[in-house]
């Protein structure tokens, strides 16, 4: 069902209307846009069609040009005055069904004023609005694509909404999303915004992540469990959302002031929640899920951005601390099997048809895959995240004799120069990842690592 229907006027601006279809085709697929002039199709009842594609969508994008106000017909009258001005009609339909209007201003034009309106229209004045221009539209698309993931997640995912509610945005001015001013103050001189941004953002899904929402007691039958532990690992995805798209896109900026801002989140989530009596392990190992969850973004960002050294830090010198003090370094405290028993994430209803110790790997990059949309997308983010899990798996094996693998493995089985070849050159004596301090910076010692991990990989899956 289209998502987003693109309401312009011909004569005033289609290269705009043009380039956002194409844009918004590219990024959510064709049938989630409206484009008059290319979803009816030759013989159908025009009015009919343009009528039942607008109700079927969420958003409406009213592409404001130079002649929008003021454009006449033949015969001297305004357009916007007239009754049966498609422009026109179209946007009050989309008031009338509930849709979202966004205008969208080109070239640098003023802001819409309610007195230059007629009185069904003035609404629109006071609708938030976008802008994009001809000589930045490689910046300016970015941005309207986030701010529509922001205000329809649906158009990624047909997953429901996070059960938290979205803040309410003020009804006039130019529209930012949390994403957006996001991106903006990693481009900013100090940075200092950027930290407090994220911590925001985590404050609030760690007041989600409470014991009275997620409680680690409570036992049931094995027809029971797969479930409920699915129900769970999905409300954690939810309430993690936002502050896995802040971090996917703070990483990949590839800024190393905020290093430290990354693995410090890593320790916020790890610390240990007092243990409730008659807390039962499957919970409680759930619980480690968001803190995998920000791990990984973290390190498949890091990975896409060429800063494996980043991984190195995150993965090997950031640690998880117990409550008697005992730290435990994160490669160590979030193995994939610790996390979720690949016996449970086999059975789970909609992670079914994995090998079992694959499901929690096909499931991290399914959801991944939602959080780096238009941060890294396509063959670049399957590349990223299968390079990511073998250099932890790479990590896993010099530290202790044994790895979760994950869906890479099946792959490297059957062909392992590919990603043996890929990663090469971050696994030479001069790569950043042993100058970082991996594998004691050794290129013997990776050998050794590759040679058991080939083993590893052969003796489960061949």
């Amino acid at each position: 069902m289209p998502g987003v229907f693109v309401n312009y006027r011909t004569g005033d601006g289609e290269w705009a209307a043009a380039l956002i279809k194409r844009e918004l085709s590219a990024r959510f697929g064709a049938d989630q846009v409206f484009y008059a002039s290319q979803s009816i199709r030759l013989g159908e009842d025009f009015s009919r069609e343009i009528l039942s594609g607008l109700r079927r969508c969420e958003v409406l994008l009213a592409l404001i040009g130079p002649r929008w106000v003021n454009a006449v017909d033949r015969e001297g009258v305004r357009r916007l005055d007239k009754p049966d001005d498609w422009v026109r009609r179209e946007i009050l339909e989309a008031f009338d069904c509930g849709l979202r209007v966004i205008p969208v201003l080109m070239d640098g034009i003023d802001p819409l004023r309610e007195a230059d309106l007629p009185d069904a229209l003035k609404r629109v004045a006071r609708c938030q609005y976008l802008r994009i221009h001809h000589r930045s539209d490689d910046l300016d698309l970015p941005r309207l694509v986030d701010e529509l993931v922001e205000l329809v997640p649906e158009l990624v995912t047909p997953r429901p909404a996070p059960s938290a509610p979205r803040p309410e945005r003020p009804a006039e001015g130019e529209l930012r999303s949390p994403i957006t001013e996001f991106r903006q103050a990693l481009s900013e001189p100090l940075g200092l915004s950027v930290h407090e941004r994220v911590q925001a953002t985590a404050a609030a899904a760690l007041e989600l992540l409470t014991e009275s929402r997620y409680p680690t007691s409570g036992h049931l039958d094995d027809s029971e469990l797969p479930a409920a532990l699915e129900k769970r690992l999905t409300a954690y995805e939810h309430d993690m959302a936002p502050l896995l798209r802040l971090v996917a896109i703070g990483v990949r900026s590839g800024d190393r002031r905020h290093d430290e801002v990354w693995t410090a989140l890593v320790e916020r989530f790890l610390r240990p929640a007092p243990r409730h009596r008659g807390a039962q392990d499957v919970w409680v190992n759930a619980s480690s899920y968001p803190a995998l969850l920000l791990t990984c973004v973290i390190g498949v960002a890091a990975v896409a951005t060429g800063r494996e050294d980043l991984v190195h830090r995150l993965l090997c010198r950031t640690s998880a601390t117990a409550a008697d003090g005992r730290t435990t370094p994160v490669l160590r405290a979030l193995v994939l099997r610790n996390v979720v028993d690949p016996r449970h994430a086999a059975a789970l209803p909609d992670w079914g048809g994995a090998p079992p110790r694959q499901a929690l790997s096909v499931q991290l990059r399914q959801v991944l895959s939602r959080v780096f949309f238009n941060v890294v997308d396509g063959s670049a983010f399957d590349w990223a995240f299968a390079d990511y899990e073998f250099l932890r798996s790479l990590l896993e094996l010099h530290d202790a004799p044994f790895s979760s693998l994950g869906e890479f493995a099946v792959r490297l089985d059957h062909d392992d120069s590919v990603i043996y070849q890929r990663n090469a050159a971050r696994l030479d004596a001069d790569s950043v990842l042993l100058r970082s301090g991996a594998f004691d910076g050794d290129p013997a010692k990776v050998a050794v690592a590759w040679r058991e991990l080939r083993q590893a990989t052969r003796s489960r899956y061949s």
